[in-house]
């Protein structure tokens, strides 16, 4: 039903529940560097599969750990969902971008992340093909991206060698964020553009960890603004910081 205020449509979709390991006590940043490539592996393979249905608008891939982030079941997993539309944060996004490339003739997640790469004050690490920062205005405590330096619009674009380096850059930070900050809650969610080639220009697919820190009160759900009691900055340096064990230390 599409008339008036009151819209609904069919459930139609996809959910899935990606099972990381067989070992019930194990979380993601204590994995091996194997079984995280088999993760990333696995999340390009079902997007894929999943954006074979013409009915699928668009393919959600994202973790919570723990139960303030809204975990269910104890089991380390991370789950898939695709949707008969593009979510409102997705479109918004897209539609920022296209305006920004509009204006400047380039893709602004690029342009964001080559400042962070030149001003480094927000950085965390870097690799080959991946990098990872604390946003400037941050809404939350130690929340950070990890962008692919290829411009490319959709998850689905990545190849071999970047699927071993993000599996290396996703355990890195996540052992930062375990040891440093005492395995806390988080979210991630890989924030990937609709399959179609006409959003190549001006999106850049990218994940987003949340670590769930703080509490959303009443003045962020009565503004849309958001209160970060610590600065990107002093985050970034500690987790760049962060010592990790010898056996915590992921391998190329």
């Amino acid at each position: 039903n599409l008339d008036g205020l009151k819209r609904t449509v069919s459930g139609v979709g996809v959910h899935e529940v990606v099972v990381e390991t067989p070992d019930h006590s194990k979380t993601t940043a204590l994995l091996s560097q194997e079984d995280v490539e088999l993760l990333v592996r696995c999340y390009k393979e079902r997007y894929f599969a999943i954006t074979e249905d013409p009915r699928v608008e668009h393919v959600t891939i994202f973790k919570n750990h723990g139960a303030g982030a809204g975990t269910s079941l104890e089991h380390p997993h991370s789950q898939i969902i695709a949707t008969p539309i593009i979510p409102p944060d997705i479109r918004n996004r897209m539609e920022v971008g296209l305006r920004f490339y509009d204006e400047y003739g380039q893709c602004i997640f690029c342009k964001v992340m080559l400042d962070e790469l030149a001003e480094r004050v927000r950085m965390v690490h870097e690799t080959a093909h991946f990098v990872s920062f604390l946003p400037f205005a941050s809404m939350t405590p130690f929340s950070l991206w990890i962008f692919p330096r290829r411009h490319m619009a959709s998850f689905g674009e990545i190849h071999s060698e970047e699927i071993r380096d993000l599996a290396y850059m996703l355990r890195l930070v996540l052992a930062k964020v375990y040891y440093g900050l005492g395995d806390p809650d988080f979210n991630y969610v890989i924030r990937t553009a609709p399959g179609e080639n006409r959003y190549s220009r001006y999106y850049h697919w990218y994940i987003s960890l949340i670590p769930r820190l703080t509490k959303t009160a009443g003045f962020e759900i009565g503004s849309g603004m958001y209160i970060n009691t610590t600065l990107p900055e002093a985050s970034a340096e500690f987790l760049r910081n962060v010592a990790l064990p010898p056996d915590a230390l992921p391998t190329k």
